[in-house]
């Protein structure tokens, strides 16, 4: 026998009921970061929480549990039950370049995870030195094989996207560099300045200043397409180099989370991000705002786990 539709529609809000017990008793929601205050990450999860309480209807709390490069507030979400009460905020680099690299990851981001939805995207950028020619990716592409001494690249940490772009670098352009790691962006930037290093990768952010002073070039972006804060900087499909790499920060949660609870949380995510002062406070971080569906956010971390790791391997880094 048929349900009537009337009888249908409230058989479907029991067990949207049933799949929300803590979020309907006004328990409060946690977004764990695995980084300190007042980064990005940080500022992008405040600005979230603010605006995804009022959809809800419940506090939304943001926990800072720094360490181990983000891997410390992955692990307490995995080990999390999967009510939507506990969640995380995770860049790019936790969930796909952390677990090929790190011997001691105790999680699979694509098993031990649900994906809630994308939040931000953001590009990396390639700058060239004063001691680097090229003003463009096929002059540089051309000066570095004619010049194999002077064929290197820096990056803020071995083992870091920026590392690893420059391996994808390498491969889809048919070049040999050689990868000089620092600690951190301020000290890449100076050898880059002081003709150390030919290139260098990180965030247009952190070469910004420099960039407009007419001190480096910036000469590429990893995205689809320009980055709005430097319009005049072409993108690597631009000019010819097939290289399409975006970072993203994502909401996620436990394993096993019901499709109701999951849901919930995303539409709150989306209807905080299309509000205008939120694309504007987090534009002025470099970010771009990109709202996704669970499902797409799942595709979109498998995707980038078959992008990455063919370069990673390649580049025999592994750490404890």
């Amino acid at each position: 026998m048929q349900l009537k539709p009337a009888l249908r529609s409230f058989a479907a809000a029991c067990l949207v009921a049933l799949a929300l017990p803590l979020l309907a008793q006004n328990q409060p929601i946690k977004i764990l970061l695995g980084f300190p205050a007042g980064g990005s990450v940080d500022i992008t999860a405040r600005v979230l929480a603010d605006k995804m309480k009022d959809t809800l209807g419940v506090p939304v709390l943001v926990e800072n549990r720094a360490g181990a490069g983000g891997r410390i507030a992955a692990q307490a979400v995995k080990d999390a039950a999967p009510d939507g009460n506990t969640l995380m905020l995770a860049p790019f680099a936790v969930m796909v370049v952390q677990p090929m690299v790190f011997k001691s990851i105790k999680y699979d981001t694509g098993k031990d995870f649900t994906a809630l939805g994308s939040v931000v995207s953001f590009p990396l950028a390639l700058a060239a030195g004063p001691a680097t020619p090229a003003k463009n990716m096929r002059e540089l592409v051309d000066w570095l094989r004619a010049n194999p001494d002077k064929a290197n690249y820096g990056s803020p940490a071995a083992g870091s996207m920026p590392h690893f772009l420059g391996e994808l670098l390498a491969k889809n352009a048919n070049l040999t560099l050689t990868h000089v790691p620092f600690q951190g962006g301020a000290p890449m930037v100076q050898n880059l300045l002081g003709g150390q290093i030919s290139i260098a990768f990180d965030t247009p952010a952190e070469f910004a200043e420099q960039h407009r002073a007419g001190k480096l070039r910036l000469l590429a972006v990893s995205s689809a397409q320009r980055a709005a804060q430097f319009p005049e900087v072409p993108t690597f499909q631009e000019q010819g180099i097939a290289v399409d790499a975006s970072a993203w920060f994502a909401l996620f949660g436990p394993a096993a989370m019901a499709p109701a609870v999951s849901g919930r949380i995303n539409n709150a995510l989306q209807a905080a991000l299309r509000q205008a002062d939120v694309a504007e406070r987090l534009g002025k971080l470099g970010l771009t705002i990109s709202p996704s569906s669970p499902d797409e956010m799942t595709r979109r971390l498998a995707d980038d786990k078959a992008l990455w790791g063919p370069p990673i391997k390649a580049s025999g880094f592994m750490a404890d």
